[in-house]
């Protein structure tokens, strides 16, 4: 909640469609919108719905290179109506530990 405000005004700001962050292990512990896909498992080799979906290939290619910014093109998304949707994330570190992945998602 402490964060929510300002996420949700980045998120107006810039356009995006949803804002997310994920754990080290692919869970979706934030997003803005909070559609089907939110409190799901994104890992490669996880169980989640949506894994294999643009969103799932922005969190792997964060976690293979969280130093640089993922970018996923334009396909159909399933938790957002299957609208096409193109995916941006990177890494956040810590006193240069990774601690979470970051991602947009694009309208």
């Amino acid at each position: 909640k402490q964060y929510h405000p300002k996420y949700r005004s980045i998120l107006y700001d810039r356009n995006y469609y949803d804002i997310f962050m994920f754990d080290l292990e692919g869970n979706l512990i934030y997003s803005v919108y909070k559609e089907l896909d939110y409190a799901t498992n994104f890992a490669v080799n996880g169980t989640g719905q949506w894994k294999d979906s643009g969103l799932g290939e922005a969190f792997e290619g964060a976690m293979a290179n969280p130093d640089v910014i993922t970018v996923i093109d334009w396909k159909p998304y399933g938790p957002s109506s299957g609208a096409l949707a193109s995916f941006l994330s990177t890494g956040i570190k810590q006193n240069g530990v990774l601690v979470v992945v970051f991602c947009t998602q694009l309208p």
